[in-house]
């Protein structure tokens, strides 16, 4: 019964992209750590654009087209990706680099994903707090 409090469309977004900025963190430490390391390409997290791409799915969703998927070997026609399917990926951005030792990380890059990410984190927790606040309202009534 109380799961089903905590497993709204917008909660599991919020869980996905409270997971994304966890990678975005872990990532952008990575390549902090081998600013100075040769050869090394930067690995870059992809969840904002997924996400940006399945709401636009959805939006556009309401006057496509689609078919029921009735045999494994059927090709899906329209099928929507859900918001709460979208997860975090990470690439390796292997594009050239302007530094003769061929790394492509750029530190004030770095610096500025991890300020803007630790801000996010933040925020998305704060929403989270505010739920629960509210849910927590909701039963005790105070």
């Amino acid at each position: 019964m109380i799961d089903r409090l905590f497993s709204s469309t917008s909660m599991s977004v919020i869980t996905n992209a409270l997971a994304a900025s966890r990678l975005q963190a872990e990532v952008t430490a990575h390549n902090l750590a081998n600013v100075d390391t040769p050869g090394f390409k930067r690995t870059e997290v992809l969840f904002s654009d997924r996400l940006a791409a399945a709401l636009r799915a959805q939006g556009g969703a309401r006057d496509a087209l689609s078919g029921a998927v009735t045999d494994p070997k059927h090709i899906a026609i329209g099928d929507v990706p859900r918001l709460e399917d979208v997860q975090a990926g990470t690439v390796v951005r292997a594009e050239t680099s302007l530094r003769p030792d061929g790394n492509n990380v750029d530190l004030d890059a770095e610096m500025v994903k991890l300020t803007e990410n630790t801000v996010l984190y933040q925020s998305l927790a704060q929403i989270v707090r505010m739920q629960l606040a509210q849910l927590r309202t909701a039963i005790t009534g105070a």
